[in-house]
């Protein structure tokens, strides 16, 4: 059973409808999920050429928490990233940051379950 997908909004403008093409024609045209077949999207890669670092951001607003099938493909990835990263690279890591509500002036930011301001994000941020 294919999962309907909800708009983030009706603006035809709107920054996530840029990717509603591709979500569509994946639900159309790739296997179900009852299948086992699974797709998610990863928010931002991280890296710095000159240090060789690298790490991967999943963002959520609104207080949202990754839905278990997700922290599942999160997890593996991760695990295979960190045996296999190329010689003189560092893997940072795979990284859940939450908003309380959409951004830092109106809630919480939590850096994988724990709360930290910007700053202290921007500085986790620029290894």
């Amino acid at each position: 059973m294919t999962r309907t997908r909800y708009l983030h909004c009706s603006n035809p403008d709107c920054p996530h409808e840029a990717q509603k093409y591709m979500s569509d024609w994946t639900r159309k045209n790739l296997p179900d999920s009852s299948l086992g077949f699974m797709v998610t999207d990863l928010d931002f890669v991280l890296s710095n050429y000159k240090s060789k670092k690298i790490m991967l951001l999943e963002i959520k607003t609104r207080n949202s928490n990754i839905k278990e099938w997700q922290k599942r493909i999160f997890i593996n990835l991760n695990r295979w990233i960190a045996k296999g990263i190329d010689e003189g690279w560092e893997y940072l890591g795979m990284h859940l940051i939450r908003f309380e509500n959409t951004n830092f002036d109106d809630g919480l930011v939590y850096f994988d379950n724990k709360v930290l301001s910007e700053q202290e994000l921007k500085d986790k941020l620029s290894f």
